[in-house]
């Protein structure tokens, strides 16, 4: 990964826009727009003032490796989420160097005889479910699939849809959507 990328990247983590970095550093968006496609390089000294309006050090940016927190999610680490449904645990896997997710994953668990509802409500999208334990009954429309450890599936959701857990024990799952606003 070049340089221009890097920075690119890490304006787009700190959410900022091109003109907004140009004004911090005092140089123009057309420049930054050459740098970030790598069509230009910067002097040592700009590269610092760069550096410094974006709250990182020169290290990260001229270095190929990224820090780990960018790439991995220790379980210790995961975002919970509190859910409107009953005996759900649902804990984001949120990964700070990606700002423009095309997948949002999440773990999540439910108890015997769980449900959650409305899933998929959020637009049209694309889903993925893998079984990590127990049984899972995914419902959509009027149609319901049940899947067990080591089973997967992919949905697009017209409709809001519902998991539900009626095996004996404790369910968990990997899910993967893409977010509202991806392409």
């Amino acid at each position: 990964m070049g340089l221009g990328t890097r920075i690119k990247r890490v304006r787009i983590n700190s959410g900022m826009t091109v003109r907004q970095l140009a004004q911090k550093v005092g140089l123009s968006a057309s420049f930054l727009y050459q740098l970030e496609q790598e069509k230009t390089s910067p002097s040592f000294s700009t590269l610092k003032s760069i550096a410094a309006a974006l709250n990182t050090n020169i290290t990260l940016l001229i270095e190929d490796n990224l820090p780990e927190e960018w790439l991995v999610v220790r379980k210790n680490n995961y975002k919970r989420v509190v859910t409107e449904n009953p005996g759900m645990e649902l804990n984001l896997l949120t990964f700070l160097g990606l700002r423009e997710k095309r997948m949002q994953p999440m773990v999540f668990k439910l108890d015997p005889g769980a449900v959650s509802t409305g899933i998929g409500a959020l637009e049209e999208k694309e889903h993925f479910l893998y079984v990590l334990e127990g049984e899972i009954e995914v419902t959509i429309r009027d149609t319901k699939y049940v899947l067990n450890k080591g089973d997967a599936a992919y949905f697009i959701f017209d409709a809001p849809g519902e998991l539900r857990n009626n095996g004996p024990e404790r369910a968990a799952g990997l899910w993967v959507y893409s977010p509202p606003g991806t392409k």
